[in-house]
């Protein structure tokens, strides 16, 4: 913690190794590097004591985007009067979606462990 406390990071998403161009990534010597490793993300958060509050606001907003959203193409796909299992089946499925298909895309190209992703899914399925 140190060292990195040293370099003054600053927050953020950082990638190792790191290549300047999409060039050298097509060279031996980049190729090498990736082999010896290590290879991984790494994310820097801002130096400060967790805020639940602001967290918590955030996924209020989060979620209640994603209800508006599921709302609208409900509303838009089935009209006054639907079936309840209509339209239940799709607002699901916009809402499965929207909290669980969107974790797969960290684990095709962030490196998101399988276990991670799975639990995840399971979680957002309850």
């Amino acid at each position: 913690m140190e060292t990195l406390r040293g370099l003054n990071v600053q927050p953020g998403d950082y990638r190792f190794p790191f290549s300047n161009s999409v060039d050298e990534m097509k060279t031996p010597e980049w190729d090498e590097k990736m082999k010896q490793g290590p290879v991984g993300i790494m994310s820097i958060s801002p130096s400060a004591p967790i805020n639940m509050g602001k967290m918590f606001g955030q996924w209020f907003v989060y979620s209640l985007f994603i209800a508006v959203l599921a709302a609208y193409i409900t509303g838009r796909t089935h009209g006054l009067g639907a079936p309840y299992v209509e339209v239940f089946r799709v607002s699901g499925v916009v809402t499965f979606c929207c909290y669980v298909v969107a974790h797969w895309q960290n684990w095709i190209w962030w490196g998101k462990s399988t276990r991670f992703t799975v639990t995840n899914s399971l979680d957002g399925i309850i």
